[in-house]
């Protein structure tokens, strides 16, 4: 059976606790993103999207978006009518009614209702419905009309905010700068303004911004500090991102806090050493506080230091008062340190008390699949699909639960059940197949990776790969080679297609295949040291071009030096030269650096025609000890008479 979807196509098995970890950290990190009430969400691309407690646009990635009216009453009264009926004291009035930022939450009666031009109602009710229209541009450019009549903080802020949905970096800018001019002390603006400048990789500027913001607003250091880091996470190199917060004034003032973010984003670029050496002085000065603890723990056992970890939270974990968050990575801590059961009962005394508490669900689930007891597991990724699944992973392990109570149908409904978006979405597409093919159901299988191809077209190569490496692996060579036929035609240039195509027409003696595939792989990339390689080694292996095989490999390791399965190559070619003493030497380099059951065979054969067959006999022996069912060392060994 096929392990994995992928290149390689094999995965390595992971304890299933590991996995606590991940889901933990995916879950968290969205909480921290809903406490933020204007975070702007970056993506490497540039392309950016609001994400708000009430956010007046839904779904602002797809091509339909719905525009909500949520707090339009509230802004229709807080906005002042045209400049020419203005007085300075009306101005003043709506000032004090629309003072705070454009998310805060409706006033039951605003202190003062003011005249409304039909121009401005008009501009604001037809930005409206153009957003429910998904007429962002539209949107846009009536909100800046609108802000720009009045002198209004909070249609100002709508204003900036619906421009960060056109991706229009003049209209984004002219929104913030209005909103500055008209309400300069408002820290958010500041903080709206900071991932603009990064994505410029304008890093002072930003740093000037948020700067200004915690000035502005003291009591939202915290949250403005997750803020930032959340930020550089996103469009930041690791020395950028860190080298910014560390110009931060509240870092070189060394507050607590914006140590505590450094340490964080650190740990996130798995600089775990820099994420000790801020973290532990703060643990000198502040021993008992439970985010340092637990951010050090963690760190201690991502290093591989997990006992130390759990020494660490030992005594803080038996408080009393020991918060959830704590005493659940001293769960994770004891699971990873082997102690199932004590880390089983400080999730079950978590869960006592919070029974909703979706990490410590997850947590229990994975306990129970590591100790193959199917049905509590269900029970545990059944409470969290009910609660919701934030991370969309309790599908998948609802299907491998099933597949421990041997529920195979069952199973198979979980598996087609995760969703795209899930990280466990391919495993979840391996499973499926691989329970299809114990069915020896190779046609739904590939039925279901054909309309894989077709659903997610993104990813159709793999799924090409995918079923490619399936058939190969039943003996269906020519069906596997007409379906990467197919896939070469969609992706003529693509490496791992054509090099999948040669070593299957290798199999079947189509060499002239072979031959044209991986000359296309080194037209396209003349140093593909894989394809010199493998070209070198048919060549020498099945024709007579022994010279044109040496120059190919000596290639291949100019460019990879010390490769044993090169190295191999070489002495091979050396063989077939008739410089065996050339042969020996290279295939017991090859050799040394890597047992290889091929490699084994080839030297012994290389050392019985030396006349050294004590020393040929003695090294395939020990081949077949370690491999006893190899084929090559088999028929090596019979060809000799053994």
């Amino acid at each position: 059976m096929v392990d994995a979807i992928g290149d390689k196509m094999h995965i390595k098995k992971k304890s299933l606790l590991n996995a606590v970890k991940l889901y933990s950290h995916y879950y968290n990190r969205l909480l921290l993103v809903k406490t933020i009430r204007h975070s702007i969400k970056i993506k490497r691309s540039g392309r950016f999207n609001m994400d708000s407690t009430k956010s007046f646009m839904m779904n602002v990635g797809q091509h339909t978006k719905y525009f909500a009216l949520i707090g339009l009453t509230s802004l229709i009264t807080a906005c002042a009518a045209t400049p020419a009926q203005q007085s300075k004291a009306t101005v003043d009035e709506a000032q004090k009614v629309v003072k705070a930022a454009p998310e805060v939450k409706e006033e039951k009666k605003p202190e003062v209702t003011m005249p409304m031009s039909p121009e401005l109602m008009y501009y604001i009710l037809t930005a409206e419905v153009a957003g429910q229209r998904g007429e962002v541009g539209a949107a846009v450019e009536l909100y800046e009309r609108a802000a720009d009549m009045v002198k209004s903080p909070k249609l100002a802020g709508r204003s900036a905010q619906v421009a960060t949905l056109s991706r229009n970096e003049e209209k984004i800018n002219h929104a913030l700068d209005r909103w500055l001019e008209v309400d300069p002390n408002n820290a958010d603006v500041y903080m709206m303004r900071a991932p603009f400048l990064m994505m410029e990789k304008d890093y002072d500027g930003a740093v000037q911004a948020i700067n200004k913001a915690l000035s502005l607003a003291p009591e939202n250091q915290k949250l403005y500090l997750a803020r930032a880091t959340e930020n550089l996470a996103e469009v930041a190199s690791p020395e950028e991102a860190l080298a910014t917060l560390k110009k931060l004034d509240l870092y070189k003032q060394g507050h607590p806090d914006a140590h505590y973010a450094y340490a964080r984003l650190a740990f996130f670029y798995q600089q775990y050493p820099e994420t000790l050496a801020e973290i532990d002085p703060l643990l000198k000065a502040d021993p008992e506080n439970e985010s340092y603890l637990v951010l050090k723990a963690d760190t201690l056992q991502r290093l591989g230091k997990t006992k130390e970890g759990v020494k660490l939270l030992a005594k803080p974990a038996a408080k009393d008062d020991a918060s959830d968050e704590l005493r659940f990575t001293y769960g994770k801590l004891l699971g990873d340190d082997g102690q199932l059961d004590k880390a089983r009962t400080i999730f079950e005394s978590i869960q006592a008390d919070n029974p909703e508490n979706r990490d410590v669900l997850f947590a229990l689930g994975l306990l129970a699949l590591e100790e193959k007891d199917g049905e509590k597991a269900k029970s545990y990724f059944s409470d969290l699909l009910r609660l919701g699944d934030p991370t969309n992973q309790a599908a998948y392990f609802m299907g491998i639960a099933e597949e421990l109570n041997a529920n195979v149908d069952a199973a198979l409904v979980w598996f087609a059940s995760v969703p795209v978006q899930s990280s466990r979405f391919d495993l979840a597409q391996t499973h499926y197949i691989n329970l299809l093919l114990g069915r020896d159901d190779i046609d739904k299988a590939r039925e279901h990776l054909a309309q894989l191809r077709q659903q997610l077209p993104n990813k159709a190569l793999q799924y090409y790969l995918f079923e490619a490496s399936l058939l190969r692996d039943h003996g269906m060579k020519q069906e596997a080679f007409d379906l990467l036929t197919k896939a070469i035609k969609h992706y003529p240039k693509n490496e791992d297609a054509l090099y999948s195509r040669a070593m299957i027409a290798e199999s079947m003696d189509r060499l002239d295949v072979l031959e044209a595939d991986l000359r296309q792989i080194l037209a396209n990339d003349p140093n593909n040291s894989q394809a010199l390689n493998a070209l070198g080694y048919t060549l020498t292996d099945r024709t007579d071009r022994h010279q044109e095989a040496l120059k190919l490999i000596q290639r291949a390791l100019e460019l990879k030096p010390g490769d044993p399965f090169y190295l191999d190559s070489l002495g091979w070619v050396y063989y077939r030269l008739g410089d065996l003493e050339k042969a020996e030497k290279y295939l017991r380099e090859a050799t040394e650096a890597n047992p290889d059951s091929e490699f084994i065979a080839h030297l012994g054969e290389v050392l019985w025609q030396r006349g050294k067959k004590q020393e040929a006999k003695k090294i395939w022996d020990k081949g077949l000890l370690q491999d006893p069912d190899n084929t090559l060392l088999i028929e090596t060994m019979r060809r000799f008479g053994l």
